[in-house]
C-alpha cells in the first residue's frame, strides 16, 4: 500500500496496534491505550501521529465520542451508543428508566464507538457507566463502561445468573445477577463483602441486560 510505505516506524506501529486492538475488542482503543500498547512518551505524541494517519487516510475519529478510532474502511462497520447514566455496583442509585434511556439515545453527547461485528447496531443499546465495587468478582470494575440492551426481546431477556440493571422499589436501581425463585427475585452481588437484595417480583424492573464491558487501563 502506497500510503502505508509512507508511513514512519512510529506511525507503522500505531497503526497495527489499532488493527489489532479492534480485531480483537470489538471497540476502538483509547489514546491512553496506544500510548501504553506503543510505549510511546506522551499522549500528544500519540495525537500528533494519529492526526498523519489521518491525514493519509488510513484512520478515521469522530471528534467528541470516546474510542472512536476506526480504519477508514471500516467506518460503516462501527456505530456509536451513549453514556447515559451512572450505574451502582453496590448501593442502588437513582437511574433513567427506560423510556428516558431511549430518549437519551437520540441526544446524549458523551458516547463510546462500537463495532458491528461484535454488537449489533440496536437504537435499544446503551452505555453505563460503573460506581463501585460489588461486581469485582466478575471483573467489572470502578469507572469500566458496560454495554446494556434495554430491548426485553426473547434474545436479550434476562435468564437466571446473568448481569442485569435492575430498578428496586421503582426509584433506585443496581447492577447484579439476578436469580428468580417462584415470587422472590434474589439481585445477587459478586463480592462476599456484600449482601444480596431479596425482593418480591412485583418490586423489581428490569431495565437491561449486560452485553459488553469497556475499561480503560491508565497508568
Amino acid at each position: 500500500m502506497e500510503k502505508y510505505s509512507e508511513l514512519s516506524h512510529k506511525q507503522i506501529l500505531i497503526y497495527e496496534f489499532i488493527c489489532e486492538y479492534l480485531d480483537e475488542n470489538g471497540i476502538s482503543p483509547t489514546i491512553e491505550d496506544v500510548k501504553i500498547g506503543c510505549n510511546i512518551s506522551s499522549k500528544s505524541v500519540v495525537s500528533y501521529n494519529l492526526d498523519i494517519l489521518e491525514k493519509k487516510g488510513l484512520l478515521d475519529r469522530k471528534k467528541g465520542i470516546a474510542r472512536s478510532i476506526i480504519r477508514s474502511n471500516e467506518e460503516s462497520e462501527s456505530f456509536s451508543v451513549p453514556i447515559v447514566s451512572t450505574i451502582s455496583a453496590g448501593i442502588p442509585l437513582d437511574l433513567l428508566n427506560t423510556e428516558e434511556i431511549a430518549y437519551n439515545s437520540s441526544f446524549g453527547e458523551d458516547r463510546v464507538s462500537l463495532s458491528k461485528s461484535m454488537f449489533d447496531n440496536n437504537n435499544k443499546l446503551v452505555a453505563l457507566r460503573i460506581m463501585g465495587d460489588s461486581m469485582i468478582e466478575d471483573s467489572i470494575e470502578d469507572g469500566d463502561i458496560i454495554i446494556i440492551d434495554c430491548s426485553n426481546n426473547n434474545s436479550y431477556r434476562p435468564r437466571q445468573g446473568d448481569i442485569v440493571v435492575a430498578r428496586v422499589e421503582e426509584d433506585t436501581a443496581t447492577l447484579k445477577r439476578i436469580y428468580k425463585n417462584g415470587n422472590k427475585v434474589e439481585l445477587r452481588p459478586s463480592n462476599k463483602k456484600y449482601s444480596s437484595i431479596i425482593t418480591k417480583n412485583n418490586n423489581v424492573i428490569i431495565e437491561g441486560k449486560v452485553v459488553g464491558l469497556i475499561r480503560n487501563y491508565l497508568n
